[in-house]
């Protein structure tokens, strides 16, 4: 009856989730606009400076796509992550926790949810891949979409493990300029980690430098394990999803 219960409420987190999403246009053009502008500024303008080496015949635009994807879903996850205060300053979150289902029920359906949405919107990006004419199979692009729903998952339960007590929206965008963004910038999105270097190590202990090299490696021929960074990937989305399940078992402040 508690499982039951629980996944009702998981697939009614995820209906109202993408209900609030679709009348939100703002949030697409925000995502998918951030990431389609600097992929052709970035693209275009810093080919130059940035381009990194053994790439074979793709282009640094090819090797840029997936930090845009993975930019988008950071977008996602702060999104879904705001919505968690703003629910709890409705007073809709506090209904939520009193009702006859577990906790677990409002964690995974707020992930499901809102990683859903992210990787909805990031997934969008793969449509570029003809257009870089890249040599990629469909096994290709499927183990991309992988990568990415799991990144989808992984940051979306992190932001929801650092949203679940934050006290207001504007509190928040501390957490956002703090994790988010050092997480993002650090994650090989415009430049390979240099050797030799400490913001290389830096992006090597970056989680989700890994998420964005799983993403890049089946569309995108370099250097790399595609092993190690699905393994990575893996071990990233179970630990931020164990922090958000303890946080969400744990009543939120007022």
């Amino acid at each position: 009856m508690t499982s039951a219960s629980g996944m009702r409420v998981v697939i009614m987190l995820i209906r109202r989730d993408w209900a609030l999403f679709l009348h939100q246009r703002a949030r697409i053009v925000a995502a998918l606009g951030t990431a389609l502008m600097l992929w052709l500024l970035i693209g275009g303008g810093f080919v130059d400076q940035f381009a990194p080496t053994g790439l074979g015949d793709a282009s640094y635009q090819a090797f840029l796509l997936p930090g845009m994807m993975t930019l988008v879903v950071v977008f996602g996850a702060i999104f879904a992550s705001i919505s968690i205060i703003d629910d709890r300053e409705s007073g809709w979150l506090q209904t939520a926790l009193v009702a006859p289902a577990p906790t677990w029920s409002i964690a995974l359906g707020k992930i499901i949810g809102g990683g859903s949405i992210a990787f909805a919107q990031a997934a969008v990006l793969i449509l570029l891949v003809p257009v870089l004419r890249l040599d990629v199979t469909v096994i290709d692009v499927l183990l991309a979409l992988l990568a990415l729903a799991m990144t989808a998952c992984a940051v979306t339960s992190l932001g929801l493990a650092l949203a679940w007590n934050s006290p207001s929206t504007a509190s928040y965008h501390a957490v956002m300029n703090t994790v988010f963004l050092p997480l993002w910038m650090l994650s090989g999105a415009f430049f390979a980690p240099p050797d030799g270097r400490i913001v290389g190590w830096l992006m090597r202990l970056d989680p989700l430098t890994w998420c964005t090299h799983a993403i890049r490696l089946p569309l995108v021929d370099g250097d790399g394990s595609l092993a190690l960074a699905f393994g990575v990937t893996v071990a990233f989305m179970l630990a931020a999803f164990g922090l958000a399940f303890v946080r969400v078992g744990r009543p939120p402040r007022a």
